[in-house]
């Protein structure tokens, strides 16, 4: 019995393992905001969120700006995209790369979008947004900042006050990451 279920585990560890290195190639067809697009693949369409990244919502600071950046650099362009999660039939989570430009990292490095906390292993990404803060690009170029998933609690729950970012660096950023809760909790 131990054998069958160490067995289970090294087939599931594995097929986990598959899924995460999946590559789907496709056209972007439209952008729904700063961090996600629709991509048609050979199975039909589907919604991308970016992984790791987090841009300004459409309604706050930036997110106009974060939209039309990815907008212009990726409508009618053929992509590849490494799946990081699946949710469901037609959404996956993946970083999107325009030839070999990981699209991802260069929407946080112009400063259209922050480094996600909660879901990323990725630490380049909060070196990436750190250098982009530093030289004031997009969204750091404005006076006060807010968090993406602060500015949702915000609006959800009048009691909540964001984090203050104005300290903030990649060492901040990777201790967040470290504390950040797993993707299961």
């Amino acid at each position: 019995m131990r054998l069958f279920a160490v067995a289970c585990g090294i087939v599931l560890a594995h097929c986990a393992a598959a899924q995460e290195s999946v590559v789907l190639a496709g056209t972007v067809t439209s952008v729904i905001d700063g961090d996600t697009i629709k991509v048609q693949v050979p199975e039909g369409p589907i919604i991308v969120r970016l992984a790791h990244i987090d841009a300004p919502e459409s309604y706050q600071a930036g997110g106009g700006a974060a939209a039309r950046a990815l907008h212009g650099r990726l409508l009618a362009q053929e992509v590849s995209l490494q799946v990081v999660e699946r949710q469901g039939e037609d959404r996956v989570v993946a970083v999107v790369r325009l030839g070999e430009e990981n699209v991802n990292a260069w929407m946080v490095k112009q400063g259209h979008a922050w480094a996600i906390r909660a879901a990323s292993l990725d630490p380049s990404y909060c070196a990436w947004e750190d250098g982009a803060r530093s030289l004031r690009r997009g969204l750091w170029s404005a006076p006060e900042w807010v968090a993406p998933w602060d500015w949702r609690t915000a609006r959800k729950d009048a009691q909540f006050f964001p984090t203050d970012h104005s300290n903030a660096s990649t060492a901040s950023c990777m201790r967040e990451l470290r504390a950040a809760p797993a993707p299961d909790d």
